[in-house]
């Protein structure tokens, strides 16, 4: 609570003092990933764990903070940094000879350097006098499983000479976890579409980039 709620209400507060807009990322796990359609952003939240509970509370505190705001959320984030769903598969293939993967869980995955270039489109509008204030949803596009984006990562290895291991779609109670994981990770981007002008973009194009940039670095064959 003290990352995700009361930090964004301090820095939307002191945006607010000297009259600037806010900006705040914020996660499909406000939702309880029930159903099969993809969730828009006046879709009730419920969020399962308490990641998503201490977002869904950062996203009140940004509101009632600051009036000129964009809150935006995402999922499935990866990118050539930090600790990731890519980067994870990269490494465990070069481990084992065969991995098995989440195959009932739906979503986007969202590369960050394209959420970025979102938020950079978002203020440039904003500093030329757009002010669609609110809540938005932004990831890649088309849906797919773990499973299947684990496929693609497999398949770009491949292309590359690389030896993969055997993927086996599992299900989620066949991967148990400690923290409950939406099911449906499904983000309707159409508002933002609408509103900002900016198009979800292909994650298979955005996957191919990270791991081109992995590779140069080192990461991965």
């Amino acid at each position: 609570m003290a990352a995700n709620r009361d930090a964004p209400r301090h820095l939307a507060q002191a945006c607010r003092a000297v009259g600037v807009p806010f900006f705040h990322i914020s996660t499909d796990y406000v939702f309880n990933g029930e159903g099969e359609r993809a969730w828009s952003e006046d879709a009730s939240i419920a969020p399962l764990n308490a990641y998503g509970r201490s977002k869904a509370a950062g996203e009140d505190a940004v509101r009632k903070a600051c009036p000129h705001h964009v809150i935006l959320r995402t999922a499935w984030v990866f990118s050539p940094f930090g600790n990731n769903f890519v980067k994870t598969m990269i490494r465990l293939a070069a481990e084992r000879d065969e991995l098995k993967v989440v195959d009932d869980q739906r979503g986007g995955p969202s590369a960050a350097g394209s959420i970025a270039d979102a938020l950079l489109a978002i203020a440039v509008r904003t500093l030329a006098g757009h002010t669609a204030w609110g809540t938005y949803h932004f990831c890649g596009h088309p849906t797919t499983t773990w499973y299947g984006f684990a496929t693609a990562i497999m398949a770009i290895l491949a292309e590359r000479g690389t030896r993969v291991p055997k993927l086996l779609p599992i299900t989620t109670a066949d991967y148990p976890l400690p923290a409950r994981r939406p099911t449906n990770s499904m983000l309707d981007c159409s508002l933002i579409a609408e509103s900002w002008g900016i198009a979800a973009p292909d994650w298979r194009r955005d996957l191919a980039e990270v791991m081109d940039d992995l590779a140069r670095e080192g990461a991965s064959p």
